[in-house]
């Protein structure tokens, strides 16, 4: 059963392009042992406009009594009248370590890219922590801190004086809350903030609120909103985006 699930995760993503580069880690922390998850949606506009937008996610944690394993996957793409217009994708790595129940130690590497936001390829490196201040069956608050380092290539505009090629060491805060029923409704939001170290002012806040809901069985719908605001981004791209998104999906484990 999870061989199947796990080659439907892969089947997944190599039918639609990689979606927003902000991975909202928490969500994925699953029970003891192997977990996994993927989920996909599809829309389209048919008359006066023809466009059609897909996104999808897929997830494995190995989770044991030293630490745990995350791999996530995202991925979207849209086409207007044919043609793709937007595209985006992340895959991230993740390993913690469980010191003790309050502090645990981890490092992380990613690698993104989001045509919408001009980001060509994105890759990051980081070390640091999180501790549990709360966690209970249903619910838990932790916040993390972490030191990254950050290299961009951008498809800057003709005239644009930002760097279309970037390197960067950040620092990445956040806090989470995670609130789940005993009939599986599951509340995640998660808050990054990640200014550089070189220039406070050059500082980026990112924001994830899920809510997952059982249908039956291993079925799941799931609503997402996703929100950024980059104090330094390029010309032509806003310095506020926010993304609503809802699919379906299966979960094993966990």
């Amino acid at each position: 059963m999870h061989r199947r699930i796990l080659t439907l995760v892969l089947l997944l993503f190599a039918t639609v392009a990689p979606h927003a580069a902000q991975v909202n880690i928490e969500t994925y922390r699953g029970k003891s042992g192997l977990a996994g998850a993927a989920r996909f949606s599809v829309s389209s506009d048919i008359g006066n406009v023809d466009v059609v937008r897909s996104d999808g996610a897929g997830t494995l944690t190995l989770d044991h009594r030293k630490g745990a394993m995350l791999i996530v996957l995202r991925g979207a793409a849209g086409f207007l009248g044919g043609k793709r217009y937007a595209n985006s994708g992340v895959v991230h790595l993740r390993y913690t370590w469980k010191a003790t129940n309050l502090v645990h130690p981890e490092v992380f590497v990613q690698g993104d890219y989001d045509r919408s936001r001009r980001l060509d390829a994105r890759s990051l490196f980081g070390v640091g922590g999180r501790w549990n201040l709360l966690r209970t069956e249903g619910q838990t608050l932790a916040v993390g801190s972490a030191i990254m380092w950050e290299r961009e290539r951008l498809d800057v505009l003709p005239g644009d004086p930002h760097d279309d090629r970037t390197s960067t060491m950040r620092l990445s805060t956040y806090i989470n809350l995670f609130a789940a029923t005993k009939r599986g409704v599951a509340l995640s939001t998660t808050a990054y903030y990640q200014p550089a170290l070189a220039d406070f002012s050059d500082a980026r806040l990112l924001g994830t609120v899920q809510l997952t809901t059982p249908i039956i069985g291993p079925l799941e719908q799931t609503t997402v909103v996703d929100f950024r605001i980059d104090r330094d981004a390029p010309m032509g791209v806003k310095d506020t985006d926010v993304r609503l998104s809802a699919n379906f999906g299966v979960k094993f484990g966990g």
